[in-house]
């Protein structure tokens, strides 16, 4: 059994700034796809500046494919059919939510329920790039999608559909925002009108197995226009559980969870990057993508070569590991592996995260 080896988020260009984030798409390696300079539906572009996208443009795994024949959209359309006048924020989220399964049912998909947890770690985002006026997945405090849903409580993987500004202007949040179901439609239609291989926010909206759905929305003072918005999509295939947020390095964790039909529990791993540190809007717009970091150690249950054999009793798993990559610090990476059914590939259901310090 062997876990895919490079987990990649890459960048490209066009319109108005949007960024695919992935808590564990796995992927035969980084392809870069550029996107050129295109027409967007945004408005007049003295009032709201041009930005950027930035998505995962490798091949899709077989699972991942979306090849459902299309069925009448009638019935999805009827259940987005726009509201009307300025939306507050709960019925915007409300309104994204359902214009994301009017487009899962067109593709014969079945919706994703909401999310609360994954919408407090969007909004966080949110807020942060529309205050700063950047687009990606690496916050200004140097969070990434899975840091920020592990911190709202999140246990299973999230992948994060982003888009707001790119010119790294600084600029005051609405404390009240008002959203014109407009601005957000155009999000979502630039998401979806994506063609391969520069597919990712497309594909991420139209995954199969995504059972939850959460959005970050904010929006600036003076301009109505642009909805900043990050969408995060959750495969949620079982219960785990707590860790802790921060240990010192060679602390023991239990890793312990029930895993759902129809998923199969396979492994867990543990990976580490340096930690993160804070930047400016424009090292942020820089960076592109990030790196989902691949296990440093995994462990399978017994019967497979492991250096530590996982218990497993039915559903429900548990091991005891070491928080230790060769004595080093970092943010620890803490993942569920599964297999579904007609499948031996190894998926990963949840990514948690713990921040690891010198003792």
């Amino acid at each position: 059994m062997a876990f895919p080896r490079t987990l990649w988020l890459l960048s490209g260009v066009f319109g108005l700034s949007t960024a695919l984030g992935c808590g564990g798409a796995p992927s035969s390696g980084p392809v870069n796809a550029e996107v050129g300079q295109g027409p967007t539906n945004t408005p007049d572009e003295a009032t709201v500046p041009a930005i950027e996208v930035a998505g995962p443009e490798g091949p899709s795994s077989p699972d991942r494919s979306v090849s459902a024949p299309q069925r009448d959209g009638a019935a999805g359309k009827e259940a987005a059919a726009r509201p009307k006048g300025l939306l507050g924020r709960a019925d915007a989220e409300q309104y994204v939510l359902k214009i994301v399964n009017r487009d899962r049912a067109a593709q014969g998909l079945p919706p994703v329920r909401w999310d609360p947890t994954a919408a407090k770690a969007g909004q966080r985002h949110a807020n942060d790039m529309a205050k700063l006026g950047f687009t990606g997945h690496t916050g200004s405090d140097a969070s990434v999608p899975e840091t920020r849903y592990t911190d709202a409580g999140g246990q299973g993987l999230v992948m994060e559909n982003a888009g707001c500004f790119g010119d790294a202007t600084a600029r005051e949040l609405d404390p009240d925002p008002r959203f014109t179901p407009e601005s957000l439609e155009r999000v979502q239609k630039q998401f979806m009108d994506e063609v391969p291989p520069a597919d990712g926010h497309r594909r991420n909206i139209l995954m199969p197995r995504h059972t939850a759905f959460g959005v970050g929305l904010a929006k600036v003072k003076g301009i109505d226009e642009v909805a900043c918005m990050a969408q995060e999509f959750v495969d949620d295939y079982g219960r785990y559980d707590p860790l802790p947020a921060r240990a010192k390095i060679g602390d023991t964790i239990r890793i312990a969870g029930e895993v759902r039909a129809p998923a199969t529990f396979a492994g867990v791993g543990l990976s580490r990057v340096d930690p993160g540190k804070p930047r400016t809007p424009k090292e942020l717009l820089a960076m592109g993508g990030y790196p989902i970091p691949a296990p440093y150690a995994t462990y399978f249950p017994r019967g497979f070569k492991t250096p530590k054999p996982v218990e497993v009793t039915g559903n429900r798993f548990e091991i005891q590991l070491p928080l230790d990559d060769k004595g080093r610090a970092g943010r620890y990476g803490v993942s569920v592996w599964a297999t579904f059914p007609g499948s031996k590939e190894l998926v990963m259901i949840s990514l948690r995260t713990i921040t690891v310090e010198k003792k």
